[in-house]
């Protein structure tokens, strides 16, 4: 089996949570209440960080129930500031939810990744990102580039912005008419066996399991890997038939 692309999870599969002095993923989390009010602060909306948690924390919770999948930091974002009354357009909503969902740090990646995905795009794979995220897509583009890793991949699917999660087998199907891999060897790349590895492989693609938690697929994936230099070696050793 050649591999024409591979596709890659997010969370949990690029990023982790190495030890450095940079802020957690927690901590990142934790501060959205004093991003979010000096944000605001800049357009003349003055609102202290507990009075922001106070009301952000419901709207939060109602958004998730009431938009289900298409739950995204976006949305929530445009219907909190409407909730309060500020006269906010999108362009405004979107800087506040950047500054809502923070940073994500080079040093989270997992070791190893960068250098796996840069030589993978090398040696001419296409690479693409299908992630369960509430970070709207445009955050998401940003946190990859901050950490040097957006020009390598070329689709990148979200689904808060669509309304699909995996592991829907569209949310796969989309990607293939998106990138033009109907009918291509794709392998899928992630570290979850019901959204990840089920649902790739529900749709015929290969994959990969990240088993850094420290158990196994017991056969679900066709790797089991917990190192990026496992990954690298295999997609290439395939990539060599």
């Amino acid at each position: 089996m050649k591999f024409d692309a591979v596709f890659f999870d997010s969370g949990g599969t690029l990023y982790g949570h190495g030890e450095s002095a940079d802020p957690t993923s927690s901590e990142v989390a934790v501060g959205r209440f004093g991003r979010l009010s000096a944000a605001l602060a800049g357009y003349g909306h003055d609102l202290e960080p507990h009075s922001i948690e106070e009301r952000l924390v419901p709207c939060e919770e109602a958004c998730k129930e009431a938009l289900g999948h298409s739950y995204n930091f976006f949305r929530m974002i445009k219907q909190f500031c409407q909730d309060l009354s500020f006269d906010v357009g999108p362009e405004v909503a979107a800087c506040l939810t950047d500054a809502y969902a923070g940073p994500r740090f080079a040093s989270w990646l997992f070791p190893g990744i960068t250098d796996t995905v840069r030589e993978l795009s090398v040696k001419g794979l296409y690479l693409g990102i299908i992630a369960n995220t509430y970070w709207p897509g445009f955050c998401m583009d940003r946190a990859f580039d901050g950490v040097g890793l957006l020009p390598y991949f070329k689709t990148r699917i979200y689904s808060g912005d669509l309304g699909i999660a995996k592991p829907d087998p569209e949310i796969f199907h989309l990607a293939e008419e998106i990138s033009g891999l109907k009918g291509k060897s794709i392998l899928y790349v992630g570290d979850t066996l019901d959204a990840d590895i089920q649902g790739a492989s529900n749709v015929g693609w290969k994959t990969a399991f990240h088993t850094k938690r420290g158990y196994s697929s017991d056969g679900m994936a066709d790797l089991d890997y917990s190192e990026s230099g496992e990954l690298l070696r295999y997609v290439l050793q395939h990539r060599d038939v």
